[in-house]
Order: C-alpha cells, then structure tokens, then sequence
C-alpha cells in the first residue's frame, strides 16, 4: 500500500459532547503523507519547527519555522512535509461560531491569508497561548470554558493583526497551471479523468503533467482523482441520510459498487454504510 492511501488524520472531527468546541494538539515527529481531507471547523496549524507545504483547495503553500496556516471550514487539504525532516506543531481546531458574541471574528474571509509569517517573539506568544488552552481543557477549574473562549479570541485577534501577505495572486506560471487542472476536477471529478485525457485538455504531455501535478500536491493525479470522489461520497453519506448508498457510486464517478465500496473502505477506513452509522450517532 503507497502513501497515497493513508488515512486522513482527524476527518471527520468527532468531538465529544463533554469537551469544549475547541481542540488544540501538540506532535512533535516525522510525518508521513497525508490524505486529502476536508471538515466543518476551522483548522490553524502552527509551525514551530520544520518545513513542508499545505495543498489547501488548489494551490501549494509552503511553511517553515514559526508558520501559522488557516484553513477554512471544508476545504480540501493536505500536509505534505518534508521527507525525513522533523516537524513540531500544534493543531487547532474549532466551529466557526464558537465565540458566540456575534462578532463573525472567527470566520475568515476568502481574501484572508493562507500562511502568516511569525517572528520569534511572536511565534512565542502564539505558543503560551495555545498552552493555556490546554491547560485549561487538562484541569478543567472554575470558568475554565470562559477562559478557553477568550485564549481562543486572543489568538484569533492576534492572526488578524499580524496577518503578512506573501503575494499569494502572484502565482508562479507552473503553480497557476496547477490551479487550472485542479478547477477542472474539481467540476469534472466524476467523469472519466485520466492522465491522458488531462494531457490533451490542456496541451500537455503526460509525462510533464504527471511530475507537475505530484510536486504541487503531493498526490499522483490518478489518487487525487479517488480521494476527491471518496470526499464527495463522504459529503453525500453525512448531508443526505435518505439517499440510497446504492446510488453513490456514478454520482461521484465509480461504474459499479463494489468498486466503490473497495475503495471508500481503503481511504475512510469503513464501509460507506458504516460510515453513515457513526455520522449518525454522532449528529443525535
């Protein structure tokens, strides 16, 4: 089994009634490939140590020491880190209306920047920050989810006041013809796509497509094709609880289900009816 198969990290976000919305991790390791994946909450990554890249929607971008990266809620993305080198990160997660005051401050608009460049000092505030988070979660004393709710504001409104523009509409010409192919999948995903047809459509040859497409994502084109119809089966199971699972497999690109139901199992770990079932009782 190649790396292309490797299960997504944490989709879908599963969090427990108990605990509050908001989730900070720590890892310090040497990462493999992720799959794609996409869920509901906003998702930052802050970078201590180590360098790599986020494929974030259709385009690449590269951290490296003191990076944060937003993702906003269900977009497609995938970390790729550098091969053998360590990363130290933290992990942040939570629903866009967790603040509830009305504000909208955790809502980041489209024109907001994927990757904000930190200084030490800085890198150092967003650090004791996202401790205390974890503190906070760890001991539980008394307002401990007021204090979370105004560390996550702090952080929040620290982003937006150090938020560096890298020139990200400046695309590089082989990063903007990246955007082209994958706009085109992502409308075309379940259709024929293949690296040839690919090839012909945008004046290619297979062989310069095929190293352009891995190198920005991470993925060869044929498994970015798979996980992105999985992904979409996945949206169908978790949006439309009376659609018959039967039904999936052409709507999202497969010509028959136990094709279909290989390779949901293979990237989702579960059946698609299996799937459904932990979806719905986590939405009781």
């Amino acid at each position: 089994m190649t790396d292309d198969y490797i299960k997504p990290v944490h989709e879908p976000v599963l969090m427990h009634p108990d605990d509050p919305p908001i989730i900070v991790s720590w890892a310090r390791a040497i990462f493999n490939n992720h799959a794609l994946t996409y869920h509901r909450e906003v998702e930052l990554q802050f970078i201590k140590q180590g360098q790599g890249a986020y494929f974030i929607q259709d385009q690449n971008y590269a951290f490296k020491k003191n990076s944060l990266v937003v993702i906003r809620p269900n977009e497609l993305h995938r970390l790729i880190p550098h091969p053998g080198l360590r990363l130290e990160k933290y992990t942040v997660l939570f629903p866009e209306n967790v603040l509830d005051d009305g504000s909208k401050l955790a809502c980041f608009p489209t024109d907001f920047p994927r990757h904000i460049g930190l200084s030490e000092r800085d890198a150092t505030d967003v650090e004791i920050i996202l401790r205390s988070i974890e503190a906070e979660r760890r001991y539980r004393r008394s307002y401990w989810l007021e204090v979370i709710k105004a560390d996550l504001k702090k952080l929040i409104l620290f982003i937006r006041r150090n938020r560096i523009q890298d020139n990200e509409d400046a695309l590089e010409p082989e990063n903007q013809l990246v955007k082209e192919i994958v706009s085109y999948i992502e409308i075309n995903f379940a259709q024929d796509l293949t690296l040839n047809s690919l090839s012909e459509i945008f004046s290619l040859s297979p062989s310069y497509l095929s190293r352009l497409f891995k190198r920005s994502t991470g993925l060869n084109l044929k498994h970015y094709v798979l996980q992105r119809r999985i992904i979409e089966a996945k949206r169908l199971l978790e949006n439309d609880p009376m659609l018959k699972i039967s039904a999936m497999p052409q709507m999202v690109g497969f010509n028959d289900f136990p094709v279909f139901n290989h390779n949901f199992k293979q990237i989702a770990g579960l059946t698609p009816s299996a799937y459904r079932k932990v979806m719905n009782k986590h939405n009781e």
